[in-house]
């Protein structure tokens, strides 16, 4: 992806060169992107202020394109004529199993008589009415944002697991949400099939609501890798470090999608400190496997006219 604003593009520039590898990270995903194509990237020109860097822009677009701050609000992701390149031909399978991980530590402090020991008696008791309390606290937050998920099947193994919390954290690249050295994080994993999120998404008269992420959903997020233009999905970056050459978890991003009581799958708390590797070295793993996977051996660097668009 590259800016015709010079200001932005210098921007993206400077944070690959960064010596923080975080910055360092980011600033790569903008020259890596191919799945921002001219309109989108005219949008988010369009939203831009004049003056921002690339990061207080991305946010910015984000909240003010993506999630919104009504219900209702229709997310740029979901435009085919403003995001044609990542949207997701509206063929998956119905029945295919979709997991999210949420943490839910922010989202208990809003009603303080939920708490963690309650909902985990709750899923173990088939305490319904709980567990709509529960999902019912999700309708609260504002806007509509996408929500990054994985299929069931591909972390199924990890879920027999005593460790399954920490592994699906670290495999599934929830870098933000891995907690240090006295720090207890608490979470949801929800379950739900591609076809609860197109009949959500019908109402909404979003006819494809699957979609590949692409750099300015991640904004700020240096777990996030973007896949070649064509790719069928979005992969997650595995902070356990694997082998070079193994099958990341596929990812894909839907639109919001209201849980109800039934989605609840489990609930687990997990405690730091828990090891996180060098974040370049792991993306340099996981371009490794990407280029093999994809046949895309020269991805992951900057784009030639081959692929713009």
């Amino acid at each position: 992806m590259e800016f015709t604003k010079a200001v932005l593009q210098a921007s993206a520039e400077a944070l690959s060169a960064s010596a923080d590898p975080y910055e360092q990270a980011v600033g790569e995903n903008y020259a890596f992107e191919e799945n921002v194509g001219d309109a989108r990237r005219d949008h988010f020109e369009g939203l831009w202020d004049g003056t921002a860097g690339v990061t207080e822009a991305a946010n910015t677009y984000f909240f003010a394109s993506i999630q919104g701050n009504t219900r209702g609000h229709r997310p740029s992701t979901f435009e085919p004529d403003l995001n044609a390149p990542a949207l997701l031909p509206a063929t998956l399978e119905p029945n295919q199993k979709i997991v999210r991980l949420e943490r839910i530590d922010q989202l208990l402090r809003r009603d303080p008589a939920l708490g963690y020991d309650r909902l985990a008696d709750a899923k173990r008791d088939g305490d319904t009415e709980t567990l709509t309390e529960f999902t019912n606290l999700f309708a609260t937050f504002d806007g509509e944002r996408p929500a990054f998920a994985a299929f069931k099947i591909e972390v199924e193994n990890d879920l027999k697991e005593p460790d399954w919390l920490r592994r699906l954290v670290l495999r599934l690249g929830l870098v933000h949400h891995v907690p240090a050295d006295g720090e207890t994080f608490r979470f949801a994993l929800m379950e739900y099939t591609a076809k609860d999120v197109f009949e959500q998404a019908k109402p909404k008269r979003i006819e494809r609501p699957f979609a590949l992420a692409t750099v300015l959903e991640s904004r700020d997020n240096p777990a996030f890798v973007p896949v070649p233009r064509g790719s069928s999905n979005g992969f997650t970056l595995d902070l356990a470090a694997p082998d070079p050459y193994a099958v990341a978890v596929r990812e894909v991003l839907h639109t919001r999608l209201d849980y109800s009581n039934r989605h609840v799958l489990r609930f687990g708390a997990l405690s730091g400190p828990i090891p996180v590797p060098d974040i370049l070295d792991v993306r340099e793993q996981h371009l490794a496997a990407l280029r093999s996977t994809t046949g895309r051996t020269n991805f992951g660097e900057r784009r030639t006219a081959d692929v713009d668009g």
